[in-house]
């Protein structure tokens, strides 16, 4: 009997399941297809009902002010607020940020980097060099300056393939700082982020979060901006060449190694 009832459940909830898949699926073909009244319509719809996705999806289309009068970043983390509160991560991540900018919500430090320390510990990469870049440089009189912690959340995101953690993971390594030096180690990492901006095509166990060509902050105010593809090729020769032949023939096996075991 109770294996009966547990059936009709699971069956039950199935069907119920159902047409909220299908609405799902409509509002991102509408979405694909421009129709973004539709798609926010639909996903308001399954947002009300519960679906935390759905939430997320309306949030950002509030901050982009794509199928609705205009940009509301107010409304955007009511929803944020939602898909967070169902357990949603990158509702997490986005409300966390809005938090730390101060969008739609008073600024608060404390509360976005709460939101991103649970995503981070879930494995979300942006979340993780957000919270390293918190670290790295510190936020006067809201986040203390930690350069251990920035070293560590970096190099979980490294680990995962994302390029841009990579590059600082081993900047970091290389010079010491955050953690003791490891020229080997540190040229290692900027290997590892080099292959990926020399390869015509991203590979396929690199994850993409920050793009090769989108521009990135210099360290020296002073410098010209440049995108992250160019800072990585960069800042790899600048370093091998401080090393011996045999340190940096070390580290690119390293490397290729690296990658030949997350590619398989």
């Amino acid at each position: 009997m109770r294996k009966y009832t547990i059936a009709a459940l699971v069956l039950c909830a199935l069907a119920s399941a159902a047409p909220a898949q299908a609405d799902m699926a409509e509002a991102q073909q509408a979405y694909a297809n421009g129709d973004f009244a539709r798609a926010v319509e639909l996903w308001q719809e399954e947002a009300t009902n519960g679906n935390a996705d759905a939430a997320w999806y309306v949030g950002n289309m509030f901050v982009d002010g794509l199928g609705v009068d205009y940009p509301d970043p107010i409304l955007a983390t009511i929803y944020y607020q939602m898909a967070a509160d169902r357990g949603n991560v990158e509702g997490m991540v986005s409300l966390g940020l809005m938090y730390n900018q101060g969008r739609g919500v008073d600024q608060d430090y404390r509360r976005g980097i709460d939101l991103l320390y649970q995503a981070g510990l879930e494995g979300h990469p942006v979340a993780q060099v957000e919270l390293a870049n918190l670290f790295m440089t510190g936020v006067q009189d809201q986040v203390q300056r930690s350069l251990p912690h920035a070293f560590e959340w970096y190099g979980l995101a490294a680990r995962q393939g994302i390029v841009l953690a990579q590059l600082r993971f081993g900047q970091m390594y290389f010079d010491g700082v955050g953690v003791p030096q490891d020229q080997e180690e540190g040229l290692m990492w900027l290997g590892v982020a080099q292959a990926v901006a020399n390869a015509s095509d991203e590979p396929y166990w690199s994850y993409r979060v920050f793009p090769l060509d989108a521009e990135i902050i210099p360290d020296d105010e002073d410098d010209p901006m440049t995108t992250l593809r160019n800072a990585v090729i960069e800042v790899y020769q600048d370093h091998a060449a401080q090393v011996s032949t045999e340190t940096a023939y070390e580290a690119m096996n390293a490397s290729r190694a690296w990658i030949a075991e997350r590619a398989d």
